[in-house]
């Protein structure tokens, strides 16, 4: 019997299960690949996922301590005067969320008061009258504080002509009260915005940039958003925000005001004295010509 015969000859059902056999082994093959081939893949992706995570928690992460910017003081304070404004007026080149100063000085509000500390880097009324500087008007805002925006509103244009004339040095020192209340940290990412602004623009500019950042009241804007504002008056922000730059300082700024007497947004003061009336133009020109005739 030949041998193809005897290939024909065997059981049609032996056949049927030797070929059932055989394609078995080689889907189990297949199979084996194939789930081989899905294990790589899932951990591949868990890996991508574990590393942008990491690098996403790694980015939102505040450091306790961090630089203090060109633009501001070591107390966080963005000074503009008639010549621009200030850089390099910290002695600090750090601020840490672990080391806040406390005030020596305090003052009265009201006549009868109980004296509250004053806020760091504010001159008593006594040492401002005799300093032989402009006045001095420090104001401690939040740009998501809707009272804050309708002092800008009101006064913000005849702040902003006074520091030209070289009648006031502004002192602005942004808060962040308001993320405790809302989320997205708002308040932090703007005021990190206004130091990175202030890094590159004039004080014009600047005021300018900050009239439109208040003026988007009830509306928590991405940092995309603000780095475009930005870009409209002269600043390239976009390393800054990405990298959280200046949020250490922010985080600092806030804690260190409030055990300093400072409660809410706006507080104001000019040469050690608060604003706690409701006519802000008399209040001020007082102080100023007060002043102007003293020296």
């Amino acid at each position: 019997m030949s041998k193809e015969d005897s290939k024909n000859s065997v059981d049609p059902r032996e056949r049927a299960r030797q070929i059932a056999a055989k394609q078995a082994k080689l889907g189990a093959r297949s199979n084996k690949r194939w789930m081989q081939a899905t294990i790589a893949l899932v951990v591949v992706a868990i890996i991508a996922i574990v590393a942008t995570i990491f690098i996403t928690t790694k980015k939102n992460t505040i450091e306790d301590a961090g630089p203090v910017p060109e633009s501001a003081n070591k107390y966080g304070g963005i000074v503009l005067t008639a010549d621009g404004i200030e850089k390099g007026a910290s002695d600090e080149p750090t601020r840490d969320i672990k080391s806040l100063y406390s005030a020596t000085a305090s003052h009265q509000a009201t006549e009868g008061a109980k004296e509250t500390p004053l806020p760091l880097g504010v001159q008593t009324p006594e040492e401002a009258a005799h300093n032989g500087k402009p006045v001095r008007v420090t104001i401690f805002q939040d740009y998501n504080c809707v009272h804050c925006a309708e002092f800008e509103k009101a006064y913000g244009g005849e702040i902003e002509k006074l520091v030209k004339e070289g009648k006031i040095t502004l002192e602005i020192r942004n808060l962040t009260f308001l993320d405790g209340e809302y989320a997205g940290q708002y308040s932090a990412r703007t005021a990190a915005a206004a130091y990175a602004v202030a890094n590159q623009v004039s004080p014009e500019k600047f005021l300018e940039y900050q009239k439109e950042i208040f003026s988007h009241q009830g509306k928590v804007m991405k940092n995309a958003e603000i780095i475009d504002i930005a870009k409209k008056y002269g600043a390239d922000i976009k390393d800054d925000m990405d990298n959280n730059k200046w949020r250490s300082l922010v985080n600092v700024v806030t804690p260190e005001s409030s055990n300093n007497g400072v409660s809410g947004t706006p507080t104001v003061y000019a040469d050690g004295q608060q604003y706690t009336s409701n006519d802000f133009t008399t209040w001020l020109n007082g102080i100023i010509e007060a002043k102007q005739k003293s020296e």
